[in-house]
């Protein structure tokens, strides 16, 4: 009998907890794999890629590549446009096509992923960012260039850089 006692509860504690990770979410509305090579999922605002993708889909998609970082602290060869994160809705270099994809990058990746959540909210879909900005790209053996024209041509925002 005494065995019966003990065994009740513990079978009820393991069907909670069975049904507690059933009802878990496992994933965000924001983020996909690191690693993923697939576009941007039409649930999350954007994808996080590692250097060694965002590489692949700047070579290989034909994507727009904007620095959204203020102020100019260095860039990627073969960015498109530098637009400030918190204009990025105000500057007619965005594609028109929605569709579009676009990657975007800053220095640690703050910037990078609010101007994603920002071009989400306004209906873009095809959206990735670097994951760690400029210093993840250079930790993993990348290369930043510097350009003073680009650097000159930078419209500060008050607000202090990440």
């Amino acid at each position: 009998m005494e065995s019966r006692s003990v065994l009740r509860p513990l079978a009820l504690a393991v069907g909670c907890l069975t049904f507690l990770a059933g009802c878990s979410s496992g994933g965000g509305t924001k983020t996909s794999t690191a690693n993923s090579t697939a576009p941007a999922q039409a649930t999350a605002a954007f994808a996080r890629l590692d250097p060694a993708t965002f590489a692949e889909r700047m070579n290989d998609h034909g994507a727009t590549v904007i620095n959204v970082h203020i102020p100019y602290e260095g860039e990627i060869d073969q960015t498109d446009a530098f637009i400030p994160f918190d204009k990025i809705l105000d500057d007619s270099r965005l594609p028109t096509d929605k569709n579009s994809e676009i990657l975007l990058y800053c220095r640690t990746g703050r910037m990078s992923e609010e101007a994603g959540n920002t071009l989400h909210k306004a209906g873009y879909t095809n959206l990735s960012h670097l994951e760690g900005g400029m210093r993840g790209w250079e930790a993993a053996g990348r290369k930043l260039i510097q350009n003073p024209a680009h650097a000159s041509s930078d419209t500060s925002s008050p607000m202090q850089h990440s």
